[in-house]
Formats: structure tokens, sequence, C-alpha cells
């Protein structure tokens, strides 16, 4: 008996041999990273870094202090939010997972052994029976399956770019948000007191007799309403500053930034008057992962119909050795008959799933050609309200209100009249602090067009089908 299982095992030897090849294989988790990376940086000039453990490297961290010690700005508070922000971290596992579906769509599957031992009714020494079996086709099948495996790779590394992209321009649309709402809150603050100021003279006027019960009530009420105006000009402060804070992944000490509480003025220079929709399409990362979907989906269906009929055929080797005899030893052979199943239904979902994935290209492709000259247009929209306050209404206010201080000093009007005016150029500043917060909003929206995706607003992302893909085996 210990001779015929040296003889098998002997004659096992090269399948042994064989599988333990594929078994050298390892997987590099960080694989990708270097090129969504490089992506980053050329499309939106920051540096992204992926942490070995739960603590920055002493590089990024060093990065991360000094930004936050200085005055932040739009472009220090996106830089923060790459290197420090544990989500976007957790995004780059997705790398990680794709790589270990690409290397194990390249490994054979595991032999398999079987043995038996039967014993006689009628008392005689016991049968042995001993088998070993590999897949045949799955090693015709493992270049289709890493086709596969690799089209959905750049998939995931296109998704986790734009991840990136899409994740850096919600910081810094936070940020516009954020110092305008510190600027929105001074000027609220400046309009509360100059209500206080006015319902005082106007209870002094009241008292004298000069105005009556409901204009006093009048005055109030303005005053009061401010107040309700300002406590929510302050929350809204707070809240924006936490947002920003969640965002750059900072807490404790590192929440102390400042920034500048005014927002830029528009920029002086003349408007550029280039295609943007020609350059969306250009550049857009959407299209290129649309396009990946197309591909991934299209090997995914050639695989599907190679191993349709006939998924796998397991060859091997057979013996046994019965009671009375020696060892038997021969090859076996092991075919599923396509009786019930022959594929059909996997193939017609492989071909609905690429049909689906050229329509989402076209889609995106309408999309991005929309979304570009709408956020062009919400641009050019704020840029001349921003302008018309700044140089029409904001210096028209100034001088209604100089015109009303000389009429004071001649005894011409009250100082009623004179607060209003204030009034009223305070209320203006805080209109054209709200449209240039509109301006530099749409200006982010239309770098991040100008990089490669297309804005939140502007419909769903591409992916929105994603778990309803096929999931074939990537290896055994």
């Amino acid at each position: 008996m210990r001779r015929g299982l040296t003889v098998v095992a002997r004659r096992m030897t090269w399948v042994w041999l064989l599988l333990g090849v594929t078994g050298c294989a390892s997987v590099d988790l960080r694989a990708g990273f270097t090129e969504v990376a490089a992506d980053v940086e050329q499309r939106a000039g920051s540096t992204v870094a992926w942490m070995g453990g739960p603590d920055l490297e002493p590089a990024a961290a060093a990065r991360v202090r000094a930004l936050l010690q200085g005055k932040l700005t739009a472009a220090g508070a996106v830089q923060v939010a790459l290197l420090n922000n544990r989500d976007l971290q957790a995004l780059y596992a997705d790398l990680g997972v794709a790589q270990a579906d690409l290397v194990q769509a390249g490994l054979f599957k595991n032999p398999v052994v079987d043995a038996a031992v039967l014993f006689s009714l009628s008392g005689t020494r016991p049968d042995l029976q001993l088998g070993v079996a590999v897949s045949l086709l799955d090693a015709l099948y493992v270049p289709l399956r890493k086709r596969v495996a690799a089209a959905r790779f750049e998939e995931t590394r296109l998704r986790v770019t734009g991840g990136v992209l899409d994740f850096a321009a919600e910081v810094r649309a936070a940020f516009h948000r954020h110092q305008a709402s510190e600027q929105m809150l001074e000027l609220r603050r400046t309009i509360a007191e100059a209500l206080a100021a006015t319902l005082e003279v106007s209870r002094r006027l009241h008292d004298a007799g000069n105005i009556s019960d409901l204009d006093l009530a009048r005055e109030r009420a303005q005053a009061e309403v401010s107040r309700v105006v300002l406590r929510a000009a302050e929350v809204d402060a707070r809240q924006s500053r936490e947002l920003l804070n969640g965002l750059m992944g900072v807490w404790g000490e590192q929440t102390r930034w400042e920034i500048d509480p005014r927002v830029p003025d528009v920029p002086d220079g003349p408007v550029e008057t280039r295609d943007a929709e020609r350059a969306a399409l250009d550049r857009s990362l959407d299209l290129l992962h649309a396009r990946q979907r197309i591909v991934a989906a299209s090997q995914q269906l050639g695989y599907t119909r190679a191993a349709a009929l006939v998924p796998d055929v397991d060859l091997g080797v057979e013996a046994e050795k019965d009671g009375g005899e020696g060892w038997k030893l021969g090859p076996a052979v092991s075919i599923p008959l396509p009786i019930f199943d022959q594929g059909q239904a996997r193939i017609a979902r492989g071909a609905v799933e690429l049909r689906r994935a050229q329509q989402e290209y076209y889609a995106v492709a309408v999309r991005i050609r929309s979304a570009a000259r709408a956020v062009q247009d919400r641009v050019d929209g704020a840029r001349d309200r921003a302008r018309f306050y700044k140089d029409i209404l904001l210096p028209l206010r100034e001088r209604i209100v100089n015109e009303a201080q000389l009429q004071y000093n001649a005894m011409q009007i009250g100082v009623l009249q004179l607060l209003r005016a204030r009034e009223e150029q305070i209320e203006t500043a805080a209109a054209y602090v709200a449209t240039l917060r509109e301006y530099w909003l749409a200006s982010t929206d239309l770098a991040l067009i100008a990089s490669g995706r297309l804005p939140a607003a502007t419909g769903p992302r591409m992916g929105g089908g994603g778990d309803a893909r096929p999931k074939e085996p990537a290896g055994h």
C-alpha cells in the first residue's frame, strides 16, 4: 500500500510544481496610488498622501501644522484636508481592493484531492480510492479574467481620482462659505448696532413727543429683527467653521486656525472668452470613467461568452486499491453537461450591461456640455452683479450717506434719516458679500469642471449601477 501511494505522489509532482508557481503572486495594496497622486497634482495643484498607519507621515504632519499656524487660505485648507481627512484615506483602500481582485484573477484554482475507504460487508480487506484533479479550462480563462479585473482596476483608479477632486472642490467651497459667513456676521453686527442706536434716538424723540407710538413700535420691531438675524449669522458662522474643521480632519488645538474674514473681490482682469464646453470635454475624468466602464463591460461580456457552455473541466488522476489486488492508476476527467444552464442569461445580462455603459457614456457627454455652459453663465452673472455693486451701488450708497450727513449738519433732516441712510449702506454691503460668495462658489464649480469633474448639482455620478454589474469569480 505504501509503495502504491509513493507511485501516486510521484505521478502528481508536476501538478504541485505548476500550482506552486502561481501561488507566489503577491498583492501590492498601494498599486495605482502613484498615478492618482500625479493626476490630482496635475489637475488640482495639490498633494495627496496615503497613511501607512493611523498617524500621518512626519513630512505630511509638519506641513499640516505649518498651514494651520499661518493665515489659512482656500488653497491651504484644501491641502490640509487632502493630507489629513480620514474619509479620504478610507477611499484609497478601494485601490487595494481592486488590486487584490486583479491578483486573484490571475490565480489558478486549487487542486481537489479525493479519498475514500470502502469497507466490505463480507469482512475482506477495505478498498482504498485516491484522486487529485485540477481545472483544465481554468488556465485558459486566466487571461480573460485578468483583462476583466484590469479594466475594473483602471475604473476604480479613475473613480478614486475623481473622488479626490470632488472632495477638494467641496473643501474649497466650504472655505468660501465660511469666509462669507464671517464677513456677513461682521456686517449683521454693525447693522444691529446701528438699529439699536436708531431705537435709542427714537425713544428720546418719543419721550419729547416728536414721534408717535406707531413710529417707535416700528423702530423697535426693526431693531429686534436685526438681533434675530444677528443670532442666526453667529450660528451660521460657527456651523460653517465646524464643517470646515470636519473636512480638514482637525480637532483640539488644531481648530484655532484663522482666516482673512473678508471675501476677496472679483478679479479686475478682462473676462476670458475661452470655450469652456470644449475644455470640459477634453479634460473630463467623468468621460474617461464612462469610457472605462464600457471597456470593463466589454471584457466581462467576452469572458462570459467564452465560459458560457463549459465553465470548467477538471482533469486529474484516480488511484484505487481493492482488497485482493494491487493499485490501479488512471486519468480522470469531469465535464459539466450544459443541459439546463447554457449561459444564455449571463450573456444577455452582460450585453445589457454593455449597452447601458454605452448609453451612460453619451449621457455624461451631454451633461458635461450643459454643466459647462450653466456654470459659465453663473460665473459671468455673479461677476457682473458684483462689479455693479462695487462700481455703482456701493459708491452711490456712500454718496447718499455723505449727503445725508451734510443735510443733517445743516439741520435739513433728522437723525433718523441719517441713521437710515447708514443702515441701507450696510445692507447693500451685505448683498455685495452674498454676491461675492456666489461668484467664488461658481468659480469653484468652474474650476472643478476644468479639472475634469462634474459639480454634484448637475446630476448623478457615473457608476450608480455599479452594484448591478455581474460578479464573476475572479479566481480561486
